[in-house]
C-alpha cells in the first residue's frame, strides 16, 4: 500500500541527486572550458599587439578588451559566454535552440567604414536586437544566397556587395552575426565556438585582419 508514495520519494531523491551530481560537474566542465578559451582568445590577439585587459563575469562569461593595436585595427572588444553546463534542463534547452559557447568579436578599425549591413541567424543568440535594429532603420532583408538560414539587411547595393564579400572570406566559418557599421565599433562577428577547436588560436582571428582589409579598401574608394 506504500509502493506508489514511495516510488514517487525514490523518484524524487534520483532526480535530486542527479541534478546536484551534474551541477558539480558542469561547473568542473565550464571552469575548465572558460579557462581553455580565455586562454585561446589571449594567444590569438596577441599577433595584433596593444594591451589586454581580461574582465570575468560569473564563472560563465568573460570579456577581453585590447587597445592600441596594429593596423588594421584600433581596439577590440572580445566578449565570451559559455553555455549553462552547471544547470541541466537550462542546458537541454538552449542545446535544442542551438546555444553554444558563444564569441562576439567588435573592431574599431583606422579608417573609414562607407558602406553597412546584418547577416545574421534569426534563430541564434542576439537575432532579435538585430532584427529590431533592421527595422528601426528601414532596412529591407532577405535570404543570404548561399547560406541559409543566415537573412540579409544592407543599406544599398554597396552594402550588398560587401555583405557578400566579407562572407566569402568567412565561408569556413559557422556565424550567427556579421554587422557593420560607420561608427565604431564598426565591426561585429557573433559565432559558436565548438569544444573541438583545441588549438592554440582560434581561427576566427587569423581571418579578421582580411575581413578588416576588405571594408577600409572599400572606405578608401569613396
Amino acid at each position: 500500500m506504500f509502493s506508489h508514495p514511495l516510488a514517487g520519494t525514490d523518484l524524487a531523491i534520483g532526480l535530486a541527486a542527479f541534478l546536484l551530481l551534474w551541477y558539480v560537474v558542469g561547473i568542473q566542465i565550464n571552469r575548465r572550458r572558460g579557462i581553455t578559451l580565455m586562454r585561446q582568445v589571449r594567444d590569438s590577439i596577441q599577433p595584433f599587439g596593444g594591451t589586454a585587459t581580461i574582465r570575468w563575469f560569473g564563472r560563465s562569461a568573460f570579456r577581453v578588451e585590447a587597445e592600441k593595436l596594429a593596423s588594421p585595427f584600433v581596439r577590440l572588444d572580445i566578449s565570451v559566454v559559455l553555455e549553462p553546463r552547471e544547470t541541466f534542463f537550462l542546458w537541454a534547452a538552449g542545446r535544442l535552440r542551438g546555444r553554444r559557447d558563444w564569441l562576439v568579436a567588435c573592431a574599431t578599425l583606422t579608417g573609414r567604414v562607407a558602406c553597412s549591413f546584418e547577416v545574421y541567424h534569426p534563430a541564434r543568440r542576439g537575432a532579435f536586437q538585430v532584427a529590431s535594429e533592421i527595422r528601426s532603420k528601414g532596412w529591407r532583408q532577405e535570404p543570404f544566397t548561399g547560406r541559409p538560414p543566415l537573412l540579409c539587411a544592407a543599406l544599398g547595393a554597396d552594402g550588398q556587395a560587401l555583405a557578400r564579400e566579407v562572407m566569402n572570406i568567412l565561408a569556413r566559418f559557422d556565424v550567427w552575426r556579421v554587422g557593420l557599421h560607420p561608427e565604431a565599433p564598426h565591426l561585429t562577428i557573433s559565432h559558436p565556438v565548438p569544444a573541438t577547436q583545441t588549438q592554440k588560436t582560434l581561427p576566427i582571428f587569423s581571418t579578421l585582419p582580411d575581413v578588416a582589409r576588405s571594408v577600409l579598401s572599400r572606405g578608401s574608394g569613396h
